[in-house]
């Protein structure tokens, strides 16, 4: 792979279209193609699908790219942290391209391994002349020595350890990505399970797996219930890849990460012999001494504590709390007149009947957030494909 070939790809990747890569690289459009298909072969990936009047990227290539431009973030700032290590300065050294060229780093890490521009030439199949301008090169680009010449040995430069110590692990990094890919581009189309709670996600999900199997038709998808106290659990585990859940405060951990769905706005739901059912508005402090009602923390989880700092903000008994088994429970109660529960406004609506109704809070801090939760790093390479459903059906 070398640095056209990956300028093109980017392009391409990024217009999905060879005729606007081709007119923003100033190159033909069978130039970019030509391009493209050679590094499809020199990778043994198919990264895009070629139709008529479209194309698209395919699982691999889209992890692919998504993993190529992370490690291009990872070199920027691998060379920044380097090049505050003082160093003898390269003549001539030229602006640093805005990604890695991995030719280059290998040949580097095959000298620093073997001590010598032959033997390493050796062991990657090259010559020592070629060794030597590709080492030139990354000098160049860099902008320092990373190595000592003297008659019979080289050794590595203070700059040169620095650099070493940091890259090592992203090549090995890049060559676990373009393996991953490879499975990925020879597998049987992979498979996702996803997470979901409540009926909000059972209403989007056919529609978001129907588009996922237009772009990846061999992939199998699975979906189970999960249940909130559960669900982040679930993904770091690896029981599911991903999981359509709810979050209080814009609180989530960092090892996972999160796209916004939808927001909502918390409501209390009663029954319609309470005499606040006909208000059009409630503040917290007005249900002091009101029983409530809530779903058990082993359901809830995050949810329940999220209510009970709520309560000791505005005063109210938290005690007063009875717990259902369920939401079906939950609201047969409220509508029996058994208390009041602080329910997002669409969960309401989901198990609403003719006994039930429900009042905006309008306190600070009622909205909540409907999210697609995953795993920030080592995520289903699927993934990706399946995100991009939301704006096609409008989610």
């Amino acid at each position: 792979m070398d640095l056209r070939q990956l300028r093109c790809f980017l392009s391409v990747a990024g217009l999905l279209s060879f005729t606007k890569a081709a007119k923003r690289l100033g190159m033909t459009q069978p130039g970019i193609s030509y391009q493209v298909s050679s590094l499809e072969q020199a990778l043994g990936l198919k990264l895009f699908l070629r139709g008529a009047r479209v194309i698209q990227l395919t699982a691999a290539g889209h992890y692919f790219l998504t993993n190529l431009q992370r490690l291009c973030a990872e070199y920027e700032g691998v060379v920044a942290t380097c090049r505050a290590v003082p160093g003898e300065e390269v003549e001539g050294g030229r602006e640093l391209e805005a990604f890695p060229d991995i030719r280059q780093l290998q040949c580097f890490l095959a000298v620093v391994h073997r001590q010598n521009f032959t033997k390493a030439g050796e062991d990657i199949f090259r010559t020592q002349s070629g060794i030597s301008y590709q080492i030139a090169s990354l000098e160049k680009s860099l902008h320092r020595k990373l190595f000592h010449r003297a008659a019979r040995s080289i050794s590595l430069t203070e700059f040169g350890e620095a650099f070493f110590e940091r890259v090592r692990g992203l090549v090995a990094d890049y060559h676990r990505v373009l393996l991953q890919a490879q499975n990925l581009g020879a597998g049987d189309g992979g498979s996702l399970t996803i997470g979901f709670l409540g009926v909000v996600f059972m209403q989007m999900l056919p529609g978001l797996i129907r588009e996922f199997s237009v772009v990846r038709p061999g992939a199998r998808v699975k979906t189970v219930h999960v249940t909130l106290a559960h669900m982040f659990d679930a993904i770091r585990a690896g029981e599911i890849d991903c999981g359509f859940a709810l979050i209080f405060d814009h609180a989530c951990s960092p090892d996972i990460q999160t796209q916004l769905i939808l927001r909502d706005r918390m409501m209390a739901a009663m029954s319609v012999d309470h005499p606040f059912a006909n208000r059009k508005k409630l503040k917290l402090s007005e249900l002091k001494g009101q029983p409530l009602l809530s779903i058990t923390p082993a359901i809830a989880g995050p949810g329940v504590e999220w209510h009970r700092a709520l309560c000791e903000k505005h005063g109210l008994d938290y005690d007063l709390t009875d717990f259902s088994p369920d939401f079906p429970s939950m609201f047969l109660a409220i509508s029996m007149g058994s208390g009041i529960a602080i329910q997002p406004r669409r969960t309401i609506e989901e198990h609403g009947n003719a006994r039930l109704r429900y009042v905006e809070l309008e306190d600070d801090g009622m909205d909540i957030e409907f999210v697609v939760a995953w795993k920030a790093e080592g995520a289903n390479p699927l993934l990706p494909l399946f995100l991009q459903g939301f704006n096609r059906v409008g989610c």
